[in-house]
C-alpha cells in the first residue's frame, strides 16, 4: 500500500472528526480507532521505507571490489 493512499485515509478521517461538531460517541470511537490504525499503517511504511533506503545506500558505499590480491596484471612469462 503506498504511503500516499494512507495519507489521503488519514486526511479524510481528520476532516471527518472536525467538520462534524456532534458524534454519537460510538461513531467518535470508530472514527479515532480507524484513524490511529491508519497512523500505525503509515508509521510503518515509512519506517520500511526509511530501511529500504538505508540497505540500497549501504550496497552503493561498499560495492563488492573483489579479492585484493588479484590484479589486472600478467603473470604470465614468455618463452
Amino acid at each position: 500500500m503506498p504511503i500516499e493512499a494512507v495519507q489521503k485515509r488519514i486526511e479524510f478521517l481528520q476532516e471527518q472528526l472536525t467538520s462534524l461538531e456532534h458524534y454519537l460517541p460510538k461513531t467518535y470511537q470508530f472514527l479515532m480507532a480507524e484513524l490511529d490504525s491508519q497512523q500505525r499503517d503509515l508509521m510503518e511504511l515509512k519506517i520500511q521505507d526509511f530501511y529500504s533506503n538505508q540497505d540500497n545506500e549501504q550496497q552503493y558505499k561498499n560495492p563488492n571490489t573483489g579479492d585484493p590480491d588479484q590484479t589486472q596484471k600478467s603473470h604470465h612469462k614468455r618463452a
